[in-house]
């Protein structure tokens, strides 16, 4: 259906056309991360899951310390 036959039903059933609503866009300018000087400084978090050999799947939220950075 395009959007002129879509328009012309929607105003004869009297109905309001949503509009989309825009991307949220950042706000100020962000600052850099400090580099971690020692332990425990920064954590990292993240979600895994995986399915084992009968098919029975799990998940697990895993979590990590973060001293150096690999590639640098």
């Amino acid at each position: 259906m395009n959007h002129k036959k879509f328009r012309r039903l929607y105003r004869e059933e009297r109905l309001q056309v949503r509009r989309r609503v825009g991307r949220k866009r950042a706000l100020g300018t962000r600052a850099p991360m400090a580099i971690p000087q020692g332990p425990n400084q920064r954590w990292s978090l993240d979600f895994v899951s995986d399915a084992l050999v009968c098919g029975r799947r799990f998940g697990m939220l895993a979590f990590g310390q973060l001293r150096f950075r690999l590639g640098r």
